[in-house]
């Protein structure tokens, strides 16, 4: 009998699995081998102003802190070297209007935290075009999330708490004292499954707004850039060498397969971002599907009726930022009955 069915071993259902099993409970998380987690082509960015208004949510400084315990503190426990990498950020702005939005941010204590030097045109690194200036950011990095989900996964074969399968909705029997599912016992189960919830019979109904991504990753005889790079596109400087480039969003093909008109967007958008391309070369050419939200706020909580079935998903792009934050938060809800943060309690929908 287990405490704890965890569904889905993306990022999501990693971290919230890593926290209940150090609170002592016993935990199985299965998962159909990453095939439909975004978390494993995701670039792992943290980044506190999100959008083209630098808009600062009110738990930033809250989930910057416990991001960098939580990464910290897991490669710490696994011996290994760090997951999280701090680079600061270019931030190019993309039009005159924009440069207004920054200028009333700068006001903002809230926002001001984050901000650095205001870069003229010329201002930037060698090579990038940046029209109408920008700005240097603060308190941003990238996370290394293939690593920290593989790491993650042995970790849990190691205490017999992972099972590798494909789970079948109609396998999943709710009672009045736990979940069912085949041989399996548990008092409780968590939904982490991603854009997958879709598909989910009790949780299928809420807001999800899946958004395909495709990635490239890259490699250059010279040095592109040492800052992450931010604008219409990103470009990240990888420690172990290269760089990642993305992202497209795609709303109407959802799916995990990367594609000819994604690899020209991207291209275009490197062109744009550039001033030489030669000599770049793609290495990898990946796509997957965020779990976002209509109002880019997670879907978390109990069902409505059947109190064994909980909800931890749609943290969209942001998951590497928040979901430490939000695991902490579920960890005491489901534990101690902490009451959770009410813009995220998928009881905003009831």
């Amino acid at each position: 009998m287990y405490d704890f069915i965890i569904l889905g071993q993306g990022l999501a259902g990693s971290l919230l699995a890593w926290r209940l099993l150090h609170a002592k409970q016993k935990v199985l998380v299965i998962d159909d081998g990453h095939r439909t987690a975004s978390s494993r082509v995701a670039a792992g960015l943290i980044n506190p102003l999100a959008g083209m208004r630098f808009n600062a949510a009110p738990e930033t400084a809250a989930w910057l802190t416990s991001l960098h315990t939580t990464y910290d503190e897991i490669s710490r426990s696994l011996q290994t070297r760090p997951y999280l990498h701090q680079i600061p950020m270019q931030r190019l702005l993309r039009s005159e209007e924009q440069r207004r939005f920054l200028e009333r941010q700068q006001a903002n204590p809230a926002v001001s935290a984050y901000l650095g030097r205001i870069l003229q045109p010329d201002g930037f690194e060698p090579g990038i075009k940046a029209p109408f200036g920008g700005f240097e950011q603060h308190a941003t990095a990238y996370v290394d999330l293939p690593r920290l989900l593989d790491d993650l996964s042995a970790w849990l074969d190691e205490r017999d708490a992972r099972l590798q399968t494909v789970v079948r909705y109609a396998e999943v029997k709710p009672g009045t004292n736990g979940i069912q599912l085949g041989s399996h016992r548990a008092r409780h189960m968590v939904c982490c499954e991603g854009y997958r919830m879709q598909e989910n019979p009790w949780f299928g109904d809420l807001p999800l707004q899946p958004d395909k991504g495709e990635l490239l990753r890259l490699e250059s005889p010279r040095r592109l850039c040492r800052h992450m790079i931010n604008g219409a596109h990103w470009l990240v400087p990888l420690v172990e060498g290269g760089y990642r480039f993305g992202s497209t969003h795609e709303h109407h093909r959802i799916d995990n397969s990367a594609t000819a008109s994604g690899r020209e967007a991207l291209l275009q958008g490197l062109k744009s971002l550039l001033d030489d391309c030669d000599g770049i070369t793609i290495r990898e050419h990946v796509a997957g599907v965020r779990p976002a939200t209509r109002d880019r706020m997670p879907l978390i909580g109990t069902h409505a009726e059947r109190a064994h079935l909980h909800l931890f998903n749609g943290f969209g792009a942001r998951g590497a930022l928040t979901i430490p934050w939000y695991s902490e938060r579920m960890q005491a809800y489901l534990l101690e009955q902490h009451p959770l943060p009410q813009a995220a309690d998928i009881r905003r929908y009831a």
